[in-house]
């Protein structure tokens, strides 16, 4: 099996320094084969900001993967920088993580796509053309492999049609995302069949909270089985909070007492 380190949503420029330590203290103790970050790195895409988060993504573990989030663009008030070229602090600041953020071995594939739009505050979207990706990306991949992918925005938020269907139907077991800063482990059943389970991490070390206590997610998982631990904040330290099980059943997850 391998292990995921799931993060989301640091916002840096708006963290709490005793956080932003343990969480690396406890990322060092679980010592995860990736860690994954669906996006919002920082809290309004400022140089500063960016700086912050490189130097934080230098004292994790590696491999480090990640995709940005709404508050990783150019700001709103810079209307051309927005439109134009809304990616370029993050791509200048974090140039390692350059896209297609893509990590694999033998035993897991794990693919980013960002769904942030400039023309879109909040709100992300799926597309063909990340469709098209993901084709492309699984095309040689070992059937007995895992496949996970990560983004910002939940894909019931992001829009397309049914993005649920579209990536069951390219055989992902798992999908990563963040935005609401709530977590949530869940099950996902296609209408025409198959599933695959939802992780969404809150906040891990920011304070913008939205009545949930800072977080992150443990991920460990194989083409059979995934294992999904919540670390929750207790004031002091990260520890387990919940344990979600399940097993692919045919060509559907269900929870495994």
């Amino acid at each position: 099996m391998r292990t995921v380190a799931h993060l989301s949503d640091l916002h840096f420029g708006r963290t709490d320094p005793r956080l932003v330590a343990a969480l690396l203290v406890d990322l060092e103790r679980t010592h995860p084969d990736l860690v994954a970050i669906s996006g919002d790195l920082t809290q309004r895409a400022r140089s500063h900001q960016f700086a912050e988060a490189r130097a934080f993504l230098d004292r994790l573990p590696p491999p480090v993967v990640l995709v940005p989030g709404n508050h990783d663009l150019s700001p709103l008030y810079r209307p051309l920088n927005r439109l134009l070229r809304p990616r370029d602090k993050f791509n200048h600041h974090l140039p390692r993580h350059a896209f297609p953020s893509v990590w694999r071995d033998p035993s897991l594939i794990a693919i980013g796509l960002d769904s942030t739009r400039s023309l879109r505050w909040k709100s992300g979207a799926l597309t063909d053309s990340h469709l098209g990706e993901l084709d492309r990306l699984l095309a040689d991949a070992p059937p007995e492999a895992a496949r996970m992918v990560f983004l910002h925005h939940p894909p019931d938020d992001a829009g397309g049609g049914h993005p649920y269907e579209a990536l069951i139907a390219h055989g992902i077991d798992v999908v990563l995302t963040g935005h609401a800063h709530h977590a949530r482990v869940e099950p996902i059943v296609a209408a025409t069949g198959g599933s695959m389970i939802l992780v969404q991490a809150s906040t891990a070390c920011s304070t913008r909270l939205r009545g949930e206590s800072n977080g992150y997610c443990l991920v460990r998982l194989d083409s059979h089985q995934i294992e999904v631990t919540v670390q929750g904040w207790t004031g002091e330290i990260f520890h387990p909070i919940r344990h979600h099980r399940f097993v692919k059943q045919g060509t559907e997850w269900r929870r495994r007492p």
